[in-house]
């Protein structure tokens, strides 16, 4: 079955007799069949064929979320892996300077320029690895910024199809089910019929007048809505009864 027609007999159970307006523009909306290799109005949709590709895009945002996930992981375990790099290279160059300090009287007029060189070679390469780090923090802040913005885009599709969802439930159109039925003896024996066979356990029937007498016009007898002695018509409303009544 259509959309289109899911939505038609959808909006046949409503109070209002009518859903948003947007769900009768669903032949201007469109989704890219991959089966039939082009775009196609979500209104020709077959029902069943809507509900399995919602579940298979959900099926594909997950996914995407699980590889951000792993990605956020494999950045977090290379920036633990430089920092302790960097401490191991700081108690390296510790120990060099310890070293140093034991080699004795020939070694310490060298001493000074040594150290030196140590120390700058030392300061380059942790200097260098404090970047990588930074650069490694940045680019993992623009990781949580892709993940905000999917999360986000994520959250606004599942309103989206929730509101879809809610809005199928309203009523197209007028809620009576018969109107125009003149106040005759064969009409009157017919609603006593219908009164009398109507499902109880799940609806009930209630009539009310249309179309107020000629010779009342203008007297306000239908201000607050004409009596069912005022009126030429009657309507027949057919309530369904829900679960908690």
């Amino acid at each position: 079955m259509k959309v289109k027609r899911v939505v038609q007999m959808v909006s046949a159970t409503t109070d209002t007799g009518r859903l948003a307006s947007d769900m009768y523009n669903l032949d201007e909306k469109e989704y890219y069949s991959e089966a039939q290799a082009e775009h196609i109005p979500i209104a020709d949709m077959d029902f069943q064929h809507l509900v399995r590709a919602f579940v298979k895009q959900l099926a594909k945002e997950k996914t995407n979320h699980c590889n951000t996930v792993d990605v956020i992981k494999a950045k977090d375990n290379i920036i633990r892996k430089l920092q302790q790099d960097l401490q191991g290279a700081f108690k390296q160059s510790v120990d060099d300077l310890d070293t140093i300090d034991e080699q004795g009287n020939a070694l310490r007029e060298l001493q000074d320029h040594n150290v030196l060189e140590v120390i700058k070679a030392k300061d380059s390469i942790i200097n260098g690895l404090r970047s990588q780090v930074e650069t490694y923090k940045e680019q993992l802040e623009e990781k949580d910024q892709e993940y905000m913005k999917y999360t986000a885009m994520l959250e606004r599709q599942k309103d989206m199809y929730k509101s879809i969802a809610k809005e199928s439930t309203r009523l197209k159109g007028h809620y009576y089910v018969f109107g125009g039925i003149p106040q005759d003896e064969k009409c009157r024996e017919i609603v006593k019929y219908c009164r009398k066979h109507v499902n109880k356990v799940s609806y009930t029937l209630r009539l009310k007048p249309q179309h107020l007498k000629k010779e009342l016009y203008g007297q306000g007898r239908a201000y607050h809505g004409a009596n069912m002695e005022d009126s030429t018509h009657m309507r027949i409303y057919l309530d369904i009864k829900r679960g908690d009544e």
